[in-house]
């Protein structure tokens, strides 16, 4: 009787529509996280799954998800350990682990954490040369004009081996996003406070490749709110919208315009002196922040209502 109430759970679970949401810290995990709430609202018939990882720019969560995937920057040994696994030392900060098959540019996964199998960044186990890994991270993060971070990779193989081989430079480095998340019902990708593209047109191209690769019925795209060293002010973020607007219709959402317009009512705030000065500026009001960058619990409430408002 157990296990067959089990299976007809597990049937149950299979059958869930999935909700996948892509992004850097604004989605990352938390007891807030809007993907939490919009679970929440969605109800027992879908599974949201949380791919947000904070510290990531474009490049980086296009490498997660597999619209445009990492490989290796160098050959990397791994020795025979017929005994026991051991993880290896594969790059830093400043030797370059991986890099991006759209660009050429450093990938750097990873960054706060989250490599355990199964963690939000679906990045382990990966796959290269036909063989099973884990790559795992240590990392340290501060702000000083700007995040940085220092950080060491590893590699572990997932098998022992007989004999010593060779990962060469250039091969493809296949995360388990790339293998189990592809056709979900809705990808939502909401990305670009962190950089990684030259300009709007650009961000918006990997947003096209994400979409095409992630093969979802519906594809939601969100866009950041916060001036970075790209998109820098009111004039560039209403060139970015329009350019978005045109590009995904419907199922695009103008986060900055809405927190601008909307967000204080519909969090029942009162605006304040400084909140009508930040939106004269273009900005979101500080009410709804905890920093210059993100949110408060109420208003990652008020980001998965308007994601669900669009379902």
């Amino acid at each position: 009787m157990a296990a067959a109430l089990a299976c007809l759970s597990a049937r149950a679970q299979d059958s869930r529509l999935r909700v996948v949401c892509w992004g850097d810290s604004l989605t990352a995990d938390s007891e807030y996280c809007y993907p939490r709430q919009l679970q929440t609202m969605l109800g027992d018939g879908y599974e949201v799954i949380n791919c947000g990882i904070g510290g990531e720019n474009t490049v980086t969560i296009m490498a997660r998800q597999g619209a445009a995937p990492m490989y290796l920057a160098h050959d990397i040994q791994i020795f025979r350990s017929k005994d026991a696994k051991y993880r290896k030392f594969i790059g830093s900060s400043d030797v370059t682990a991986f890099l991006s098959l759209y660009n050429g540019e450093k990938v750097t996964p990873l960054l706060q954490g989250k490599w355990e199998e199964g963690s939000t960044a679906r990045v382990n186990p990966v796959i290269i040369e036909g063989k099973k890994f884990i790559i795992s991270s240590e990392a340290h993060h501060w702000y000083e004009k700007g995040w940085k971070f220092e950080y060491n990779y590893f590699i572990e193989a997932t098998d022992r081996t007989e004999k010593s081989y060779t990962l060469p430079a250039g091969s493809l480095v296949t995360t388990q996003a790339t293998e189990t998340l592809r056709h979900p019902e809705v990808n939502i990708i909401f990305m670009g406070q962190n950089g990684g593209y030259s300009d709007a047109e650009e961000l918006i191209r990997q947003i096209k490749l994400m979409k095409g690769y992630g093969a979802a019925r519906r594809t939601i795209v969100i866009s950041f709110h916060a001036p970075n060293e790209i998109i820098r002010t009111d004039a560039d973020f209403k060139k970015m919208e329009s350019l978005m607007r045109a590009e995904f219709g419907r199922d695009y959402i103008n986060l900055r315009r809405y927190m601008m317009e909307d967000g204080l009512k519909d969090a029942g705030l009162t605006p304040t002196a400084e909140d009508i000065e930040a939106v004269s500026y273009g900005r979101v009001p500080p009410q709804l922040l905890t920093d210059g960058t993100h949110f408060t619990p109420a208003a990652y409430k008020l980001i998965a209502a308007k994601v669900y408002s669009i379902f």
